[in-house]
């Protein structure tokens, strides 16, 4: 009789075993991604185990984002994930379609716009689609260009993970900040509010040079970065003190819901280091995006760039990369697991 050649059945492993090598992944949460993505059996045992949940979703909002990036074939519907850490590309293809503008990420949510100021989240793990209240855009007078409406609507940030939400209508509240005409051609800077691992509030300047690519349009790379803590004295003001060291933090800035994380929980993190990727729009014709030409690493200790990731030639003419953070949802009655 032949031997078996077949390996063990891991399908099979009891459930406590399952459990406690999940608790051994986190973190980092990529790595809990993975095991839920090993098959269907292990994918059911985090979500039926509620402690476990409430673990990892402790932690999910301080863990190091991944990156959105195009798939290998350029498709204009569907996207992949890059581990700047292990500097893996996962390949599992997400829809998150390049025909809207994504304007934010928070809670594993892409917010997207298009050419009406229509907002619309999308969550490429779960699939699910949210459309939100229509923003007033009568604010919006000093443009003369109706496509270009979509680049008014900066940056969604949300405060909640949508699935905590009852109602919708009651759960959204607009808060639409227009910048002034030419502000960011005059300001040469963009200003990111953030907390910190510790939970202080700083203020990130992001300064940034253009130049005339000879093409009709403006090429910009990013130079410097600023770093302000809110101090608050006796007196309850609240004043801006600069700072030069963040210590173990690493900062992720971009199209993402800012984020900090403690550098040495991950490996391979560089801590004093301030991680961006291209979220830059010119106040100038072409009225778009220039592509994903700048992003990479800031050292504030020595005030010099390197990079985490390179684009593939090819996909230079796409839409910038952005960061996201896959989290878990406790809606229990979710089909998906939201990571």
């Amino acid at each position: 009789m032949a031997d078996s050649k077949e390996g063990p059945d891991w399908t099979n492993l009891a459930k406590n075993v399952l459990v406690l090598i999940a608790e051994k992944l986190v973190p980092p949460l990529s790595q809990f991604v993975m095991f839920g993505l090993v098959c269907k059996d292990w994918r059911t045992t985090i979500v039926d185990d509620h402690l476990l949940r409430r673990q990892v979703l402790k932690g999910c909002h301080r863990q190091v984002p991944l990156l959105m990036i195009p798939t290998k074939d350029k498709s204009p519907e569907r996207r992949c994930l890059y581990d700047i850490i292990s500097k893996k590309t996962y390949h599992t293809e997400l829809s998150v379609p390049y025909s809207r503008r994504c304007c934010g990420s928070s809670y594993g949510w892409i917010a997207t716009v298009d050419h009406t100021s229509a907002v619309k989240l999308i969550n490429p793990f779960t699939n699910g689609i949210i459309d939100l209240p229509p923003i007033d855009t009568s604010v919006v007078d000093f443009t003369t260009e109706e496509d270009e409406y979509e680049f008014y609507v900066k940056k969604v940030i949300l405060s909640d993970d949508p699935y905590a939400w009852n109602n919708i209508s009651n759960s959204f509240e607009e808060k639409m900040v227009i910048p002034p005409k030419h502000y960011e051609e005059a300001g040469i800077a963009l200003k990111y509010i953030m907390e910190s691992s510790d939970g202080e509030i700083l203020i990130v300047q992001r300064f940034y040079t253009t130049s005339d690519a000879g093409d009709e349009s403006l090429h910009h790379w990013t130079v410097n970065f600023k770093v302000f803590k809110v101090e608050r004295h006796a007196n309850d003001e609240a004043r801006l003190v600069q700072i030069n060291n963040i210590g173990d933090e690493a900062l992720f800035l971009g199209d993402n819901s800012s984020i900090s994380v403690v550098a040495s929980r991950f490996p391979g993190c560089r801590s004093n280091c301030i991680y961006f990727t291209d979220d830059i729009i010119l106040f100038a014709h072409p009225y778009r995006a220039s592509g994903p030409i700048d992003m990479g690493i800031f050292s504030l200790e020595t005030g010099c760039f390197d990079r985490y990731y390179d684009h593939h030639p090819s996909h230079l003419d796409m839409p910038p990369s952005f960061f996201i953070l896959p989290t878990l949802s406790e809606n229990r009655d979710s089909p998906y697991l939201n990571l």
